[in-house]
């Protein structure tokens, strides 16, 4: 018990709060010593008057050398930076002129009641910014997005916004998101959200409809909350710190068109063909030769007659979709044409996964094998959201097997004998 004690009284007489503590003690010996100075001076003893003076300046230029460099390396960088988020608004700078205009003239003619009109408008800024830095304080934000975002679709997001502090409210909340994208591109990061009122110890969420234009990945620094509760005069804010990326998968479109155009890109439905695989394809007459392995019991006792399984072909030699990235002339019509590129290959690998159609999609800097299962599918869209034009071909023709679908600027890449899409052309 006593060990936790004293565990307590070190973790409260921290070195900050030790500081404190010394300059209060020696600005308080300042003050006296400056007093006592005044009241020598008065009384002519001018020598000892001196002597206090001098004294007292000694000992505040000892608080301002020692301590207050100390103090301020401690109270964190982080305070200093939300001096940027300090804003004047209109309410306020009346408020600040009218200020200067009491004080000036309460300088000018020391009228009593001047001076309690300045002490209260004093007071007003100085509560005006402790209770914005008690709303501000003890904030917390989450975001969820939806699982897919693609290119020129409006993306609903969830703002979450929790306040963690166990008896005061927040009030006037005002949230943006902070992070860099190119001009036109998104609205996510200009979009504000008001919160008005918010619980000690609740949370509030806000829905956040946005829409990214273009493809890509969007980094998300954190956010800026920001408040002008009480009075208006001002608007104060701080940063919340969050590390994350929105990926924006390239926009969809509709494939029947391609199809009708590439009949190829249908691929080989197996299913529909008699081979040696495992899938059960038919349950026929048993003929002289069939394995007897093969007898169907339920449907031979059944019927009386014997019966036998057919199975499905599973041949490995599933649709092929190969991406070259290699672009000779990145021009506008060029770029036009490779996001063409990508938007289709997205669009397919939706359709191929809509009808449950094994694939492989290679480029030269991807190689993925999309059977169903949900890693390799976001792995190729994760790829097709940042993948860029290449100065070179990637693509190597070896790596090329049967049933392939080539996706290829002109006719940069020639003698595999695959049929090929001119994404510059489509």
């Amino acid at each position: 018990m006593a060990e936790q004690r004293s565990d307590g009284v070190r973790r409260f007489w921290n070195p900050t709060v030790r500081d404190f503590v010394g300059s209060m003690l020696l600005l308080s010996s300042a003050f006296v010593l400056a007093v006592t100075s005044t009241m020598a001076r008065r009384n002519g003893l001018t020598s000892a008057a001196v002597a206090l003076s001098v004294a007292a300046l000694i000992v505040a230029g000892v608080v301002t050398v020692r301590y207050v460099p100390r103090l301020l390396r401690r109270i964190g960088i982080e305070y200093w930076g939300n001096i940027r988020h300090f804003r004047v608004t209109m309410r306020g700078a009346v408020f600040l002129f009218l200020v200067l205009l009491i004080a000036a003239s309460t300088f000018n003619t020391g009228n009593n009641l001047l001076v309690l009109v300045l002490s209260f408008l004093l007071a007003a800024l100085l509560v005006s910014g402790m209770v914005s830095n008690l709303v501000l304080h003890g904030l917390r934000i989450s975001l969820h997005l939806p699982d897919a975002i693609h290119a020129g679709q409006k993306a609903v997001a969830l703002l979450t916004v929790h306040n963690e502090k166990r008896f005061l409210p927040s009030f006037a909340l005002i949230l943006r998101g902070k992070g860099s994208a190119a001009e036109g591109a998104t609205d996510f990061f200009s979009k504000e959200r008001h919160f008005p009122y918010l619980r000690a110890g609740s949370s509030l969420t806000s829905r956040l409809e946005c829409t990214f234009e273009r493809r890509g990945v969007y980094p998300v620094s954190g956010f800026e909350i920001k408040t002008k509760f009480p009075f208006g005069f001002f608007y104060r804010g701080r940063e919340l710190d969050a590390e994350g990326r929105i990926t924006v998968y390239p926009a969809l479109s509709d494939v029947r068109g391609l199809l009708r155009r590439f009949p190829f890109l249908q691929g080989v439905e197996y299913p529909n063909r008699r081979g040696s695989g495992t899938g059960l394809f038919n349950i026929r007459d048993y003929q002289w030769g069939d394995d007897t392995r093969f007898t169907h019991w339920k449907s031979t006792a059944k019927l009386s007659r014997p019966m036998v399984k057919e199975f499905v072909d599973e041949r490995n030699d599933r649709l092929q979709i190969v991406l070259s990235t290699f672009l000779p002339s990145p021009s506008d019509k060029g770029l036009e044409g490779f996001e063409r590129a990508l938007r289709s290959v997205t669009s397919l690998a939706y359709y191929y996964r809509s009808r449950s159609q094994p694939f492989t999609f290679y480029s030269g800097e991807l190689e993925v094998v999309l059977n169903g299962a949900k890693e390799s599918f976001d792995t190729l869209m994760d790829y097709l959201a940042w993948v860029q034009p290449a100065d070179h071909i990637l693509v190597d023709r070896r790596r090329v097997g049967r049933n392939v679908v080539l996706f290829a600027a002109g006719s940069t890449i020639s003698g595999t004998g695959a049929p090929t899409i001119d994404y510059l052309r489509l």
